[in-house]
């Protein structure tokens, strides 16, 4: 098996370079492919043959397999035809369904917003009309009283404010529906090993996007229920208090109203020394916990962003299991200084005049969730099973 193309149900071989990529990062996935159009070369060339397919345009439904596992559905988004006097090639690119939600309206008719709704259910609302699925692996805790939709909002950033603030991983699962999950709940096929069954690897570490302390400030309603319960007496007929006769306060209902309506959340990065803070405003309702946890998710994934690790394996698949994103794989390179486990955020199958190989990019294990690092950020001492011994055989020499 390899990596197979399908357009409107109709298998498509003729190509000469294909890349089909999940990331964590970018929510949908996304493929390239680079063939010759039957229909365009006929029209230009005496000696072309017809190929059984109609001319390529934007539009009809892809499915992408790998090994026989389909790992993308979606749709063509871009054609860009090339010819000169050596070749005439069309390269198609495009992303999985949710894509739709990164550059669409997510309610173009309202409402403005949804009520005491929990986070699955909002993104249900939201995802519904594109003909999305949502399925959600952890609990999202409680209720956004009020679930703001901006105008002119895309589906993605309506879905990912309400994600932050409940420190959730909300991504596409490449075939038609979206998932809200953590990170790392499942191993990878294989460890990855360098020398070993790694092809290669790239790394790059930058404390560009990260900071010392984070900070997101938000706004809560009705104080958040830090209101006082007791009521003022209202007696029919009776009149208003003179403001002369009312008495001085401790000040203790105001702090109250102050704390529940004015919410900041805080995160530190300690590997950030230097004085580099941010401030983020919160773009829905926010008491102090979701501020909180949206601070954590913020510096969390900014430190993600900046040590990534390219590794390239042969073909797309380990025992009959294909290699995914958000999945969790041991990491043995002496070059990069990586002795741990790590999570993968990217997965790349890729074919060319090179061959069959999946380039897999690993990050920090607490990138995206709320646990504590603790020794997750740490090299271990060794691992006899990765790292050791010979080539695997599978991988070039270094």
């Amino acid at each position: 098996m390899s990596l197979v193309l399908e357009i409107d149900g109709v298998s498509y071989e003729e190509w000469t370079k294909a890349e089909v990529t999940r990331n964590l990062k970018d929510f949908s996935g996304s493929f390239s492919f680079t063939l010759r159009d039957g229909t365009r070369s006929v029209a230009t060339f005496d000696y072309a043959s017809p190929r059984p397919i109609f001319r390529l345009r934007p539009g009809p439904e892809v499915k992408c397999y790998a090994d026989g596992v389909l790992v993308l559905h979606g749709y063509i988004k871009t054609v860009e035809p090339d010819i000169n006097e050596d070749y005439a090639e069309v390269t198609i690119s495009g992303e999985d369904k949710a894509g739709d939600l990164i550059d669409c309206a997510a309610a173009p008719d309202g409402p403005g917003e949804f009520k005491n709704v929990k986070l699955e259910d909002a993104v249900k609302r939201i995802a519904e009309p594109f003909g999305l699925k949502v399925r959600s692996e952890i609990d999202t805790g409680k209720p956004f009283p009020r679930y703001a939709l901006d105008l002119g909002e895309t589906g993605h950033s309506a879905i990912e404010k309400g994600a932050r603030q409940r420190h959730a991983l909300v991504m596409s699962d490449g075939v038609g529906g979206v998932v809200i999950t953590r990170t790392g709940a499942k191993r990878a096929p294989a460890d990855l090993a360098l020398p070993g069954n790694a092809k290669g690897s790239r790394g790059k570490f930058t404390h560009k996007g990260r900071h010392s302390k984070t900070i997101v400030r938000g706004q809560g309603e009705k104080a958040s229920g830090e209101r006082d319960t007791r009521a003022a007496a209202l007696t029919p007929g009776t009149a208003p208090a003179d403001p002369a006769d009312r008495q001085p306060t401790d000040g203790s209902a105001y702090e109250r109203e102050r704390r529940g309506t004015a919410t900041t959340g805080r995160a530190t990065d300690p590997e950030i020394e230097r004085y580099r803070p941010i401030v983020h405003l919160a773009r829905t309702q926010a008491d102090e916990q979701s501020t909180t946890d949206e601070a954590d998710w913020r510096m969390r994934t900014a430190r993600a962003n900046s040590e990534e690790t390219n590794y390239r394996v042969h073909g797309y698949s380990v025992g009959g299991r294909v290699w995914r994103v958000n999945e969790m794989t041991y990491v043995s390179d002496a070059f990069q200084g990586i002795e741990r486990d790590m999570l993968i955020s990217t997965v790349t199958f890729r074919k060319d005049e090179g061959g069959e190989e999946t380039e897999l990019t690993v990050t920090s294990p607490e990138a995206y969730d709320k646990k504590a690092a603790g020794s997750r950020r740490k090299n271990l001492q060794s691992k006899k099973s990765a790292g050791t011994g010979k080539l695997d055989g599978t991988a070039e020499k270094l």
